[in-house]
Order: structure tokens, then sequence, then C-alpha cells
């Protein structure tokens, strides 16, 4: 469960999106499997071979030209053709610095606030508590008016 940023961008892994500058940026299929691969080892060679496997375990396509296809995809959706660096013959490189951020924090910083407001709604009910006692006494403390006095 991670959210890479570079540049103006941020992909996260869970929910298989994309994002610049806050924006969602339309990358599906195919060409967000590739995206994901190169984005899990940012600055390594990934082989065509590798490529292939993960893309395309089972068919017989134009391997070739699919993968240079999505790589053209990719750097047009990106609007820079730097992220990607195709290594002839070898496979395909993301260039630009990643920075991974877990997005567990937020299920952290969730169940800090909620521990807040429920310690909150607690103490708001012991201080109403308190405070009615003192305007409307229970019954228990009152005498009864029809017991006889002693």
């Amino acid at each position: 469960m991670m959210r890479k940023t570079f540049g103006r961008f941020e992909f996260d892994d869970q929910r298989r999106t994309l994002t610049a500058d806050g924006q969602p940026v339309r990358l599906s299929g195919q060409a967000l499997d590739f995206f994901a691969l190169l984005l899990e080892r940012p600055g390594d060679l990934i082989s065509r071979e590798e490529i292939q496997r993960r893309l395309w375990p089972d068919t017989n396509v134009d391997f070739d030209h699919s993968v240079d296809v999505l790589a053209s995809r990719l750097r047009t959706v990106l609007g820079e053709p730097r992220y990607i660096e195709t290594v002839p013959r070898r496979g395909y490189r993301f260039t630009e610095p990643v920075i991974a951020k877990s997005n567990h924090h937020r299920a952290r910083r969730f169940g800090m606030y909620a521990a807040v407001v429920i310690l909150t709604a607690i103490l708001a009910i012991l201080f109403v508590r308190t405070r009615y006692d003192k305007f409307a006494p229970s019954n228990r403390a009152r005498p009864s008016a029809l017991a006889p006095a002693r």
C-alpha cells in the first residue's frame, strides 16, 4: 500500500490511480500495468523479457510493437518523454527519482481522530450528568411524603 510521487505526479498502487497536481490522469489497462512495473524499481532497467512475462504471460502478440506503443502512450500521458528511457533491444527504465509513502499513516491519523472524538463524547456525557444531578436530584435522596415522620 504505497503512494509513489515524482515531479507533479502521484501514483497510488493500491487504487491504481495516477494524479497530476491532484487531478486524475486517465490511464488504464496494460499502460497502467506497464507504468506500475516501471515504478516498482525506478532507475533499474526492466528487461523486455520481464515486461513480456508480466504483461503478456500466455499470449502470442506482437510484443515488440505493443510495448513500444505502451511506452509512447505513457510518455504522452506524462507529458515528459524524459521519464521513461528506452534502452534499445534491452528494455525500459523509469529515470525520475520516486518517493514512496505508506498509505498506513492515513489510517493511523483517522484512528487518532476517532479516539479523540470518543474521549470527548465520554467527557461530555460525564460533565452533563454531574450538572444534571445538581439541578434534578435523584428520587433516592428525597424522603417520601407518604412515609410517616418519626
